[in-house]
């Protein structure tokens, strides 16, 4: 069976995005060596973060860039949208709701897209 084990991303600084990545969203830490850092999005699904290999890839920021966006879903949209603007984040957006909650759309500091998600009842 095919199935997505990780998602990969290119990053000029590994120890910085794993940083953000683990302490300030809060993802799990798999594993980790130099040049190679894998965090858990859930059971079966890691964030793998990687030294940039390919420099063009990184020369647009945000939504300019393209790609995939990861949705992370938190328990408080607007405390959680504040920790991570804090911590080197930008907003691209206003909170904007969606089928069964709200939802905002962040620059990462290495430039990728992200959207935390707050549903509503238990996760």
């Amino acid at each position: 069976m095919n199935e997505l084990c990780w998602i990969t991303l290119q990053v000029p600084d590994v120890e910085q995005s794993r940083r953000f990545w683990r302490e300030v969203v809060g993802l799990a830490e798999k594993s980790y060596s130099p040049g190679w850092v894998e965090l858990e999005l859930k059971p079966g699904l890691s964030l793998a973060l990687h030294p940039v290999f390919y420099a063009k890839a990184l020369d647009k920021r945000g939504y300019d860039r393209g790609g995939p966006v990861l949705g992370i879903r938190v328990m408080n949209l607007d405390e959680m949208g504040a920790l991570v603007e804090r911590n080197g984040a930008k907003a691209l957006g206003s909170a904007h709701e969606i089928p069964g909650g709200r939802a905002r759309d962040f620059e990462d500091p290495d430039g990728y897209v992200f959207e935390l998600v707050e549903l509503a009842g238990a996760p």
